[in-house]
């Protein structure tokens, strides 16, 4: 007996974000994997929030292991501002996807999503629009990370 036909929402699913993840528990540089940046950004307000104990998660980022993993994550900062962000490449071509700015307000208090950033170049994403980025970016965070993001309308 052969295995059922993985249903096409599944299938969508992992062609966007790849294998489950388990959130790596150091400190992901920018330098551990061949990146390349946005060719044509765009970007739009977010007010969203992220749980203070999600935060290492977040900062820690993601470096693939394998090819079914799809995404390389990591962040910059936080700056003296409490400023960072967290940018997504595809791992197979290492081209930059998303990019989440967020502010940090202190210790125990949780993090604001302030604004997202994404391609809009049709040969590198084929879906460009503001509700897309901001689900996606939103996805990969708890999907890879195992970060949930807190959206304020």
């Amino acid at each position: 007996m052969s295995d059922p036909e993985p249903d096409p929402a599944t299938l969508q699913h992992f062609s966007l974000y790849g294998n489950k993840c388990v959130p790596s528990t150091r400190r992901v540089l920018g330098s551990e994997w061949e990146t390349k940046p946005f060719s044509r950004p765009v970007s739009s307000r977010w007010r969203a929030t992220i749980p203070s104990a999600s935060l290492p998660h977040l900062l820690n980022g993601y470096c693939p292991s394998v090819m079914e993993e799809k995404w390389f994550v990591y962040s910059d900062g936080p700056d003296l501002n409490g400023s960072c962000a967290v940018h997504m490449h595809r791992s197979w071509g290492g081209e930059k996807m998303f990019e989440v700015r967020l502010q940090m307000r202190g210790m125990g208090q949780d993090g604001e999503v302030t604004e997202v950033v994404w391609e809009s170049d049709p040969h590198l994403l084929r879906w460009s629009s503001e509700e897309f980025a901001k689900s996606t970016a939103k996805e990969v965070c708890a999907w890879v990370l195992g970060v949930e993001v807190n959206v304020h309308e």
